[in-house]
């Protein structure tokens, strides 16, 4: 792929549209099938109606379409060569796959997700209270001790805990996925210091002989193959609570196992 010069507006220059196209090109097979999986999750999206007296399958329905926004959000900035943003999408996109296919199990999952936000709402009021910020100013004066005992006795009532990733993960069947994939891209969201070496070029002695304003855009084949995997996994959780066939899912597994096995170990294809 060609080197692209950026200006003065980075990422935001007028010449994007060429930006843009160069990346496109060079991926033209993957885009192409990232665009049709998009298009074959929202028809299953839109062959089903939750049912209003049906909180599971509403739950289901909607934390699918928060994860759909974030996977073509993570197509999008991968587009634009946003690499860093596009980890951080797709591993906010993972998060929603996890919830969606845990609360698709069972009952007990929905109402451990629901009451979790209680806990949630605890903890945001503790902090408001806690710290004077300005930007904390609104939520404290909203807050009164009868609303502090409505949530704590919530809490009581109804058992409530803490749900974290990992454990949906692992309701979700994808405790794999948590280990692996999503521990990487927590590095890109956290800013960790080993993410930070693709903005620097180094000679063949590790001297830094310059900054390098975007990474690298190897990683796009690779990013764009795994969410397009986890969106997918998603659809099972729309299959499941609503009955309907995702039949279109084997192809596209194929094809981005297939696509995977191809760019060998490195990730860099023939």
């Amino acid at each position: 792929m060609a080197t692209f010069e950026f200006d003065d507006d980075g990422f935001l220059t007028k010449r994007r549209a060429q930006l843009v196209a160069s990346i496109r090109d060079a991926n033209a097979r993957l885009f192409a099938q990232a665009e049709q999986i998009n298009r074959d999750c929202h028809k299953l999206l839109f062959s089903v109606a939750p049912h209003n007296e049906d909180g599971r399958e509403v739950v289901v329905a909607v934390t699918f379409i928060r994860a759909l926004e974030h996977y073509q959000a993570a197509v999008l900035l991968l587009e634009g060569g946003l690499i860093a943003s596009a980890k951080v999408a797709i591993r906010a996109t993972l998060e929603a796959v996890f919830t969606a296919r845990a609360i698709a199990v069972s009952d007990e999952t929905l109402k451990a997700f629901i009451t979790a936000d209680h806990v949630q709402r605890r903890k945001l009021i503790r902090k408001a209270q806690q710290h004077d910020h300005t930007n904390l100013e609104e939520l404290r004066t909203a807050v009164s001790p009868r609303l502090i005992d409505e949530i704590e006795a919530e809490i009581k009532a109804t058992n409530a805990k803490s749900l974290s990733v990992e454990t949906l993960s692992k309701l979700a069947g994808m405790h794999d996925w948590y280990t692996t994939v999503y521990a990487m891209l927590s590095m890109a969201t956290h800013t960790a210091v080993r993410e930070l070496e693709c903005y620097l070029q180094v000679d063949a002695f590790g001297e830094i002989k310059s900054l390098e304003y975007a990474p690298s855009l190897g990683e796009v084949p690779w990013l764009l193959l795994t969410v397009a995997h986890c969106i997918l996994l998603g659809g099972d959780a729309i299959a499941k609570t609503f009955g309907v066939p995702f039949g279109v899912k084997a192809g596209h597994v194929k094809f981005i196992e297939s696509t995977f096995a191809s760019l060998g170990p490195t990730g860099s294809g023939p």
